[in-house]
């Protein structure tokens, strides 16, 4: 039995936790984070998503077990190498999965239909969008502004338009990233681990990756310096943190290009240390630029 459990964590992915930290994006923006209340309805709302997305991580690798078994690394997946049995997994799902709703609902009932959409979303890409190619990626991508949305809704903040946007591209950034990753990995075999793979090439995807990570940067640049943004946030520094956001784009690309770890964004993202530098460093940047009140003492034009 504790041999089971212990594969039924590994099931959930706990690590791709990592992806849910973006609810936390508008207690930040929307200047909550000094609001006790605002602050424990958020990490109540991470865990009650992540466990949702962990059950459906599962349900994802019931279904794809078979494929998964002819991949070179998803074959040591729990259900896919056979270790747990898949019964038991299902059967430990349909405990949780009801209770994280339930307590979605009673976080707050919007929140709960966010979650409840985005857990029937990903059914509906587990079935039938993941083989369109562009919309299996856009897919992914809508799941994270499904994320940032949820945040919002549990801090009662609006969510700037220009910041969906930034989070849409990003995705999309690290979406095309792992179809890239995933046809070098795969090579030949591509297309018979993931029919979907045989739409793509690496060249298409380096063209769609360049698309992106110049219109993240431009709609993250833009949301800095919209008028709304510097009413609502009551700062105009915020565009002192490009610099930070251009780095981290531009450490990805060397992450895809010349490490090779893009068919597994999460792994590359937490045993990067410049990664994680650099998003630590913007944490720190913005929380003095918005709560600290530090005076740069720098011209606003020139």
């Amino acid at each position: 039995m504790k041999r089971s459990l212990i594969l039924f964590l590994k099931l959930m992915r706990i690590p791709q936790w990592i992806k849910n930290v973006i609810l936390f994006a508008a207690l930040i923006f929307g200047k909550k984070i000094t609001d006790e209340t605002a602050v424990i309805s958020s990490v109540i709302a991470f865990f009650l998503f992540s466990i949702t997305a962990s059950c459906q991580y599962v349900i994802n690798d019931y279904l794809d077990r078979e494929e998964d078994s002819q991949h070179p690394e998803k074959k040591h997946r729990p259900l896919a190498s056979g270790e747990l049995d898949s019964s038991f997994a299902l059967f430990l799902t349909a405990i949780i999965l009801p209770l994280a709703l339930i307590g979605s609902y009673m976080l707050k009932p919007a929140f709960a239909v966010i979650v409840a959409f985005y857990l029937a979303f990903n059914i509906v890409y587990s079935k039938f969008l993941k083989h369109i190619v562009i919309l299996d990626v856009m897919s992914i991508s809508m799941g994270f502004v499904l994320r940032a949305i949820a945040g919002a809704i549990v801090v009662g903040v609006a969510f700037s338009s220009w910041l969906i946007l930034c989070t849409f591209m990003l995705s999309l950034f690290w979406g095309f990233s792992k179809r890239r990753g995933e046809l070098n990995l795969l090579e030949a075999d591509a297309s018979k681990h993931r029919k979907i793979l045989n739409e793509y090439s690496v060249s298409f995807l380096d063209l769609m990756m360049g698309i992106v990570a110049t219109m993240t940067l431009m709609s993250y640049m833009m949301y800095t310096i919209s008028p709304s943004t510097i009413q609502n946030l009551g700062t105009d520094k915020l565009v002192y943190t490009v610099p930070i956001v251009v780095y981290a784009i531009f450490r990805s690309l060397y992450i895809i290009y010349i490490k090779n770890m893009g068919h597994n964004p999460t792994k590359a993202i937490l045993t990067d240390r410049s990664v994680l530098a650099s998003g630590f460093l913007w944490l720190v940047v913005v929380f003095l630029i918005m709560y600290i009140r530090i005076d740069l003492n720098l011209p606003t034009e020139f």
